[in-house]
């Protein structure tokens, strides 16, 4: 490479170096605004878990489990790219478990994000509904709504059975881990570690069985938003990794091509001295 060529290798690196460290600080970003909301969603779902408790003294009241019926298998993806492994690592446990519950009888797959949705159809599955996923955490409960309203649909008026949830559950920044949920029917195993009510009678204008479909409706919105918003969280951890190797990567390689300009340059310059000299001893 010329001295030129060298020059502008290296800026163009450093313009990568700006974008990914600045990738990789809005990840870090959104990650601390994705814990929050997940703080909050916790502290509502543990509401809406007391409201249950008071609610349901009749264990007749509550739904009972579903058998023989096709499953609505949900698989949480991002949309966007340069997030490391996280789409490998939740889609091949979607597979894994797409091929099970197939042998068993029957599933419905609805993948969440075009990225997964592209991955999936090259592992040769074609998933039967797609749905775009969310890019910022305002999405996040946007997209909620839209799955909510389609799984109701599905749960309600096309007969489908259990609905099963695969997302990349946030442990930590280096840790996310595929995990599979049962969303509907709720699981309320968490009513029995709840602590006695203290509280008066519950007074309710409702029929308590309305009253108490309404709060497992909520139940299962809240409980689908923090499998969302981890999945969220866990997509920009796998951001924030990538892009703190990208950012070491270019640095790396700016310094080498720093060198290796100084160098030519140290080259150029010699060159004229001795094209200098050998027409000096030319001209005597």
């Amino acid at each position: 490479m010329t001295l030129e060529q060298t020059r502008r290798r290296r800026q163009a690196v450093n313009t990568i170096h700006d974008i990914v460290s600045a990738m990789r600080a809005i990840a870090a970003g959104r990650i601390q605004g994705a814990q929050r909301a997940l703080a909050g969603a916790g502290r509502y779902q543990e509401v809406i878990l007391h409201a249950i408790a008071s609610l349901a003294a009749d264990p007749a009241l509550l739904p009972a489990p579903v058998s023989g019926r096709q499953i609505l298998l949900l698989v949480l993806t991002s949309e966007q790219p340069l997030c490391g492994a996280f789409n490998q690592n939740v889609l091949a446990l979607a597979e894994r478990r797409w091929h099970q519950l197939r042998a068993d009888g029957g599933v419905h797959l609805l993948i969440v994000g075009e990225r997964g949705k592209r991955q999936l159809l090259a592992r040769g599955i074609t998933p039967d509904s797609v749905e775009p996923s969310a890019t910022s955490l305002q999405g996040v409960r946007d997209m909620v709504k839209r799955l909510a309203s389609r799984v109701d649909r599905h749960y309600a008026v096309l007969g489908l059975g259990p609905v099963h949830v695969i997302y990349n559950r946030y442990q930590s920044i280096s840790q996310q881990v595929p995990t599979e949920k049962e969303l509907l029917p709720p699981d309320l195993s968490a009513l029995e570690r709840l602590p006695p009510s203290t509280g008066g009678a519950c007074f309710h204008y409702l029929p308590l069985p309305e009253l108490l479909a309404g709060f497992l409706g909520q139940y299962a919105f809240i409980s689908l938003y923090r499998m969302a918003a981890e999945s969220y969280a866990s997509e920009q951890a796998s951001r924030l990794i990538a892009m703190d190797g990208a950012t070491h990567n270019t640095e790396r390689i700016g310094k080498a091509l720093l060198d290796l300009e100084s160098r030519e340059r140290q080259g150029e310059i010699t060159r004229q001295v001795l094209e200098l000299i050998g027409a000096r001893f030319a001209t005597e």
